[in-house]
């Protein structure tokens, strides 16, 4: 039995579920940069404080990633 989980990283991206198309449709959504989870918050697209609390620490990570700074 696999496990729901409403914001995971998968494949290098923020993947969650589209709680703006609950109940009548449950769908996905994979952000591949920063941006796209800032929207994702503000649009509601993801839902509760725990879960806007990942999804923030996991753009924050996407930023890290992208990010061509060369000091640590």
């Amino acid at each position: 039995m696999s496990e729901l989980r409403t914001v995971e990283w998968v494949g290098g991206r923020v993947r969650m579920i589209d709680q703006t198309r609950l109940p009548y449709k449950f769908t996905y959504v994979s952000l591949r940069d920063y941006p796209q989870v800032a929207k994702a918050i503000k649009e509601m697209t993801v839902r509760g404080a725990p879960a806007i609390g990942v999804a923030a620490a996991m753009g924050l990570a996407l930023a890290a990633n992208a990010s061509r700074t060369k000091n640590i």
